[in-house]
C-alpha cells in the first residue's frame, strides 16, 4: 500500500497526489496508473478549480480516455499559464470519473484525485536591512546602512527609511 493512500481504488489511480510545477514551465505530466491486467478500461478525467481557476492559471481538461488491455498507463500533459504579475501558489485538482453513471461520479478511492500546485516565481522579494544591528561612535558623522533585497528579483521593489533619536530608555 502507498503511504497516505488509506483507501486505494481497485481500478486505476494517480501516480502521485500532489504535483508542484513553476509557471513558466508551460506544461505539467501527469500519470495515471491501470491497477487491473488484461482489462480495457474507460474512464473520465476532469480538472477542477481550487484557488487556481481553468482558462487564466491553466488548461481545463475533461476527457474521456480508453486504455487498452496491454496498456498499464496514461501520460497527461496540462497547459500551465505564465504571467508576469505575482501572486500566491495557487492549487488545482484533477479527478478521474466514471462516465457511465449519472452524474459523472468520481471513482472512489484516495488516489483518484490528485492536487496541482502552480508555483509563482514572479515574487518581487522583501527589503531588510543587512545587519540588525550597527555600532556608531557618538562622534561620527555618518553611518553606512545597508538594505538588501532577498526570497525574489522580479520587478522594482521600493521602501521609505526614516531615523529616529537614540533614547537610553531602549536599551532595557
Amino acid at each position: 500500500m502507498t503511504p497516505g493512500i488509506n483507501n486505494p481504488s481497485e481500478l486505476l489511480g494517480f501516480r502521485c497526489l500532489h504535483y508542484s510545477v513553476t509557471e513558466s514551465s508551460g506544461t505539467i505530466d501527469i500519470t495515471i496508473i491501470k491497477k487491473v491486467e488484461n482489462q480495457e478500461i474507460t474512464f473520465g478525467i476532469r480538472t477542477k478549480d481550487d484557488t487556481a481557476k481553468a482558462q487564466s492559471e491553466y488548461e481545463s481538461v475533461d476527457d474521456v480516455i480508453t486504455l487498452k488491455k496491454r496498456d498499464n498507463e496514461h501520460n497527461l500533459s496540462i497547459k500551465i499559464f505564465d504571467n508576469n504579475e505575482w501572486q500566491p501558489d495557487l492549487d488545482f485538482y484533477i479527478e478521474l470519473y466514471d462516465p457511465n453513471t449519472f452524474g459523472r461520479a468520481r471513482y472512489q478511492g484516495d488516489d483518484t484525485q490528485t492536487k496541482i500546485t502552480i508555483l509563482d516565481e514572479d515574487f518581487p522579494g522583501t527589503l531588510g536591512f543587512a545587519q540588525t544591528e550597527v555600532s556608531v561612535s557618538k562622534f561620527s558623522e555618518n553611518v553606512s546602512i545597508s538594505i538588501v533585497r532577498s526570497e525574489g528579483s522580479d520587478g522594482k521593489i521600493s521602501c521609505m527609511i526614516r531615523t529616529e533619536p537614540y533614547s537610553e530608555d531602549l536599551k532595557q
